[in-house]
């Protein structure tokens, strides 16, 4: 009996190919939906912070207008969070943070009386890492407008201990966003070609759990058995080899009309099989190694013809 079984190499190949477009799936999707939106919050982060302390020190310096430019800039860092969000997520956070507003009136409270710029609350809501992040984000500039509210007003005289933590906590946000680049209009659609491999590994994985379950072989008595069942040796009236010689791909062919492919890259002893059938039904043009008949008389005849090619003997 010939029977096939799975190429090592093709059983290796197309594992590393389902575990590689995997990962670069998983790996796309994260950086899309959580790392590219956190590195430009990052930056917006950045931007704002830095323009209040330009208001901060422009102020201290006598400029006019300087808190005022600080105020507008962090107008606009409120309204780049809200752009970079889909309307879903932005009625999402509209809704936590009504859940959540006695805690943000407390810590809003606490930020004009203590002039702190970093937020501290319990979370009820489930809500993602980038959610979180902006949410607390909208508490921040929420706290930036109000402390330069309070510096403009003279509520926070110079020297005090609020205006010290305000000053601290602007310092301390350009310190650990500074690092952050500006957005890349690229970033996300280079993404896409990751983000896309991750279909392709349940194509690769279906491929090779299918390869794996199927199993061919010919007995002594000419029987074809394959996953769909038993040929019968005269049940067998045809076989297609248009595609064996340049992709190693036949199909064998029921009486019915019915046809089953065998692929030779895929199972090993696949063209032994191939071969016992196409001698066969066609003799005169396939051996029983799958290989053409007029290949063979060509190669038998270069090999006759190199012999007798060799020098004479005096």
């Amino acid at each position: 009996m010939i029977q096939t079984r799975p190429r090592t190499r093709w059983v290796i190949q197309m594992s590393l190919m389902t575990v590689m477009c995997a990962v670069f799936g998983v790996w796309g999707w994260y950086d899309y939906s959580v790392k590219i939106p956190m590195d430009e919050l990052g930056y917006q982060k950045q931007v704002a912070f830095t323009d209040v302390k330009i208001g901060l020190e422009g102020h201290a310096n006598g400029e006019a207008g300087a808190l005022q430019k600080a105020a507008s800039a962090v107008q606009a860092a409120a309204k780049r969070l809200t752009d970079a969000m889909t309307d879903s997520e932005v009625e999402e956070l509209r809704n936590v943070r009504e859940e959540m507003q006695s805690q943000f009136n407390e810590e809003l409270q606490r930020a004009k009386d203590e002039g702190l710029v970093s937020v501290e609350f319990n979370f009820t809501p489930e809500l993602g890492k980038v959610a979180r992040a902006r949410l607390r984000w909208s508490l921040q500039i929420e706290r930036l407008a109000a402390g330069l509210q309070q510096v403009s007003t003279g509520k926070w005289a110079r020297g005090s201990v609020s205006f010290a933590n305000f000053v601290e906590g602007v310092s301390a946000g350009i310190t650990a966003y500074q690092s952050f680049p500006v957005p890349n209009k690229w970033n996300r659609m280079v993404q896409w070609l990751f983000i896309l491999c991750g279909p392709y590994a349940l194509v690769a994985g279906l491929q090779l759990a299918t390869g794996l379950r199927k199993n061919y072989s010919v007995d002594d008595e000419g029987a074809f058995h394959h996953p769909k069942g038993t040929w019968a040796a005269a049940e067998i009236t045809d076989i297609d080899m248009s595609r064996w010689m340049s992709k190693s791909v036949a199909r064998i062919i029921h009486a019915d009309g019915h046809s089953v492919k065998v692929d030779d890259y895929v199972h090993q002893d696949a063209d032994q099989i191939i071969g016992a059938i196409a001698h066969r039904l066609r003799p005169e043009e396939w051996t029983d190694h799958a290989k053409a008949v007029e290949e063979k008389q060509a190669t038998e005849s270069e090999e006759a013809d190199s012999t007798n090619s060799g020098p004479e003997q005096d």
